[in-house]
């Protein structure tokens, strides 16, 4: 399973302690913060299917993804508002990368700085805003290893027991001598 909530909240936590701002995430029932404040929102949890999963070592089952996080800055000071998106889009491109690896949280890029204001009745809400785009890795437990093995087949109209002919163990190891190339 993909761990958004633990992206997001990496992100939003190491954006707020940079910037000395509120962090919050769009789209909310709450009133919003006083200006400025940083607002985001995980507009694509996880791109399309791109491969397969692999099975690994560990006895887990893996396959990567994308997600994509909207960044917006708001303030009713348009240059706030501009700085403010700047100093984000630097930290989640470089600054914050130490911090983001520790957390296993991995950038893979981020998006032209846009505007993207607002008018509010009479007023404008300054916006800026960027997309960023985060490499993820759904991590499944593989329960085929736990399935076990078909020792014998009992036909019901027939009551006879079937055991197989073949040694798996030795289909295996041919196998694997022959992708190493042993063969």
């Amino acid at each position: 399973m993909i761990d958004i909530e633990g992206m997001r909240e990496t992100v939003a936590r190491g954006l707020k302690a940079y910037l000395g701002c509120p962090v919050v995430r769009a789209n909310q029932n709450a009133a919003p913060p006083a200006y400025p404040y940083l607002s985001y929102t995980v507009t694509t949890p996880a791109s399309e299917n791109r491969g397969t999963y692999g099975e690994y070592d560990d006895g887990k089952t893996a396959k990567d993804f994308t997600a994509t996080m909207s960044v917006t800055a708001l303030s009713d000071k348009d240059i706030e508002s501009v700085t403010l998106a700047v100093k984000a889009r630097e930290w989640l491109d470089y600054a914050g990368s130490v911090y983001l690896d520790d957390n296993g949280v991995i950038v893979e890029s981020v998006g032209a700085l846009t505007n993207r204001d607002n008018i509010l009745t009479v007023n404008f809400e300054y916006r800026n805003g960027f997309d960023v785009v985060f490499s993820v890795t759904s991590v499944l437990e593989n329960s085929s290893k736990d399935a076990g093995y078909i020792e014998t087949v009992e036909y019901e109209q027939t009551g006879q027991i079937s055991r197989p002919d073949v040694d798996s163990d030795a289909l295996n190891k041919a196998l694997e001598e022959r992708l190493s190339g042993v063969l």
